[in-house]
């Protein structure tokens, strides 16, 4: 309501305000967008983070070469979101008759799209079953694609390109102290658990 009568330079201003055919959007449909931009930039970014550090304690050899090396963060960051693919599989229905991989896929029907196996593809990825944090090209898709590539994919990046900045060169050992606990989701891949034994450097 606050946005409706004062306006802003946001994207809640933009909810409260589109209009669809002359007419304003329903206040549930703006509380549902408002949802989605606050879930999806929150959860993804947060469980490609947890899951980014189980991938270096699996792999110290990479944790090493990146403490020591710190102008790989980029292309460390792209091998974190390849590797941990934060949303799992999203829908989506076809506009027209078309043919992918040999399969015919016919307009209308509904296709999923498994971002894990996608990132993973042995036609696309030089070793993809190898955490590697110097890949290049590394065109996952784990920010989606097309039209529906990920708003906050910006963010996100920078989000954790800072994390592991100012965290993993502060690490001196790290190590599982339990077993991990993935969340029970077909749709988010993330941790609810990451339990660790670590010491930092003095």
């Amino acid at each position: 309501k606050d946005r409706t009568k004062k306006p802003g330079e946001d994207l809640v201003t933009l909810f409260a305000n589109a209009e669809i055919d002359g007419e304003k959007l329903p206040d549930l449909d703006v509380l549902a967008w408002c949802m989605v931009i606050v879930i999806a930039g929150n959860e993804t970014t947060r469980n490609a983070t947890s899951g980014g550090m189980l991938a270096f304690i699996e792999h110290p050899d990479q944790l090493r070469r990146l403490q020591a090396d710190l102008s790989l963060m980029p292309s460390a960051v792209e091998e974190v979101l390849r590797w941990t693919s934060p949303i799992i599989h999203f829908s989506r229905t076809a506009t027209a008759d078309t043919e992918l991989g040999g399969k015919k896929i016919r307009q209308g029907e509904r296709l999923a799209l498994f971002y894990p196996s996608a990132n993973r593809d042995e036609d696309l990825f030089d070793e993809p079953f190898e955490f590697r944090i110097d890949r290049t090209p590394n065109r996952h898709l784990a920010f989606g694609g097309g039209e529906h590539f990920c708003l906050g994919a910006h963010i996100a990046r920078l989000e954790l390109q800072v994390a592991y900045r100012h965290l993993l060169p502060r690490i001196e050992e790290i190590e599982l102290a339990g077993p991990v606990v993935r969340l029970q989701s077909n749709l988010v891949g993330g941790l609810k658990r990451l339990p660790i034994r670590y010491s930092l450097k003095p």
